[in-house]
C-alpha cells in the first residue's frame, strides 16, 4: 500500500513506530514495518480495534472501556476501508485459525477468525505472543474482537491463540454474541 497509506491508518488507529515518525521516514523501513517488525508500537486495545474494523467491513468503530453502561460511543464507525477488502482479510485471518499458525484457536461450533504475531526483544530476551481477532466470523450478528498479549510468551500461535479460544468460548457460552 505503500509508506504514506500505511502511516496514516497505522496513526487513526493511534499506532506508532519509534523510529521512524513520519511517512516519509517509514519509506526506508517500509519492508519490515509492513509485516510488524522494527519498533511498531501498539496497545491491545489499539489491536483489538483493528480486529473490529475488519470484522465490522471496515469500519472502524470508535472504542471505549467499558465500566457500566453509562459510557456510550459518542461517535459514528469510521470507514478505513472497502467493505471488499474487509471480507477478504478476515477469509485470510479465518484461514490463519483453521490451517495456519493460530490453530490452536480453533473452536468447533465458533468460527474464530484471528492474527498471530511474535513481538521479538531485545537479543536474549523472550519475544512477546500476541493473537487478534473476532468471532464468529461470517455472517451477520454481533462480533466481539480480542487482543491477547502475553508478555514473553515466545509465539502468539503457541501461548495467545489457546487464550484467546478460551475466552471466546466462554463468551459464546454467556451468549454475548450470535
Amino acid at each position: 500500500v505503500g509508506a504514506e497509506a500505511l502511516f496514516d491508518t497505522a496513526s487513526v488507529f493511534g499506532i506508532s513506530m519509534a523510529n521512524p515518525n513520519t511517512a516519509k521516514e517509514l519509506n526506508k523501513y517500509l519492508p519490515q514495518s509492513a509485516y510488524g517488525q522494527g519498533e511498531v508500537v501498539a496497545t491491545p486495545f489499539q489491536m483489538a480495534r483493528v480486529a473490529a474494523t475488519v470484522a465490522a467491513g471496515g469500519a472502524m468503530p470508535y472504542g471505549r472501556w467499558i465500566l457500566d453502561e453509562s459510557n456510550p460511543r459518542l461517535e459514528e464507525p469510521r470507514r478505513l476501508i472497502g467493505e471488499g477488502q474487509a471480507v477478504r482479510v478476515g477469509i485470510a485471518m479465518r484461514g490463519v485459525v483453521t490451517g495456519g499458525t493460530g490453530t490452536r484457536a480453533n473452536v468447533a461450533g465458533l468460527p474464530i477468525a484471528g492474527k498471530t504475531g511474535t513481538a521479538e526483544l531485545a537479543r536474549g530476551r523472550r519475544s512477546h505472543a500476541w493473537f487478534v481477532g473476532y468471532a464468529p466470523h461470517g455472517g451477520p450478528g454481533r462480533k466481539l474482537s480480542f487482543a491477547v498479549l502475553v508478555e514473553n510468551g515466545d509465539y502468539g500461535g503457541r501461548t495467545a491463540a489457546p487464550i484467546a479460544a478460551e475466552v471466546m468460548a466462554a463468551a459464546k457460552q454467556l451468549g454475548l454474541m450470535q
